[in-house]
């Protein structure tokens, strides 16, 4: 597994905790749709039955797909049966540490036949964002040199380990790309910075916890919210559950109705949600990922997120 943090200043996550999580970030994330236009949710073995019924499936990666490095061999097995369907397959990650070209290359790898264009991630939303709409100054990018922060069209200088807060003052701003490396002492560094001098934070992962085999580890969406707790800034997320990640599948589907693309996800609070609010029907799969072991109906009930489709898996 990849140095990303499973604990984090007494916090070690479960599902119930990130479950809580998203309930005390709920008023930051979209509004999804109201209690009477909720769904009744029909409970499937898997996608099987909806086959022939959407004509353009969207997948998350973690929790549906894959475990951290790990293919669920099922997950493979049915992507390749919707591809001989016809059907159109992508992908809507919010993954953000590996470039696109790495990450199209990882899910390949892996043995998901997934061409660049079919893959969606929350560090390309943001790529093409910059280069339409440029931020201008010297920007601190929170990530490992590995995730090669120098496709991300700014003026972008990497934020080592032990970075002073001194140096952290002379940033104009902030891209958190990844968790991977982050650690209390620097997160505090961080924070001490941006409370002497507010700037804009860039998120590039609104994901509290990512499931990563056996555990979960928690994401730039967790500290980001920190720091809205710590600080006097107001982050800029790009990534599920927020609009523009849909609206990229959408741009490339074009034609296609929202109600006719079925998204398919591991978490209430982003594939759900997001994939709601951009019109698009939903499955939520259960075994694997951030709701593992929950009461999925106590959880739905709770959170006011009624998915149309649940199943284990896909």
């Amino acid at each position: 597994m990849d140095n990303h943090p499973t604990s984090f200043a007494g916090v070690t996550p479960t599902p119930a905790w990130a479950f809580a999580q998203y309930q005390h970030v709920r008023a930051t994330l979209p509004e999804g749709l109201p209690a009477d236009q909720q769904p009744n949710t029909r409970a499937l073995d898997s996608l099987a039955p909806l086959l022939e019924q959407f004509q353009v499936f969207v997948f998350d990666a973690f929790g549906v797909l894959n475990a951290g490095t790990r293919a669920f061999p099922s997950a493979i097995e049915r992507i390749r049966q919707l591809q001989s369907l016809g059907k159109t397959v992508m992908i809507l990650s919010n993954a953000a540490t590996a470039s696109h070209a790495a990450l199209v290359r990882k899910y390949q790898l892996m043995g998901f036949a997934i061409a660049p264009e079919n893959l969606v991630s929350s560090r390309w939303v943001l790529e093409q964002r910059l280069r339409s709409a440029p931020v201008t100054g010297r920007y601190g990018v929170l990530a490992p040199a590995s995730s090669e922060p120098d496709t991300l069209p700014v003026d972008g200088h990497p934020v080592l380990p032990g970075t002073t807060g001194s140096q952290l003052d002379a940033f104009d701003g902030f891209i958190f790309l990844s968790s991977e490396g982050w650690n209390e002492a620097d997160h505090d560094t961080l924070a001490d910075s941006l409370k002497r001098l507010p700037r804009p934070v860039i998120v590039a992962n609104p994901d509290l916890v990512a499931p990563r085999g056996d555990c979960l580890t928690l994401e730039p969406g967790f500290f980001a919210h920190r720091l809205m707790d710590q600080c006097d800034t107001l982050p800029e997320f790009f990534g599920k559950p927020y609009l523009p990640a849909f609206q990229a599948v959408l741009d490339k589907v074009p034609g296609i109705p929202a109600g006719d693309i079925l998204m398919v996800g591991d978490t209430l609070h982003t594939d759900i949600l997001g994939g709601q609010a951009a019109g698009m029907k939903t499955l939520l799969v259960t075994a694997e990922g951030s709701l593992k072991g929950m009461n999925i109906p106590d959880c739905i009930a709770q959170s006011g997120i009624a998915p149309d489709y649940v199943a284990p898996a896909i």
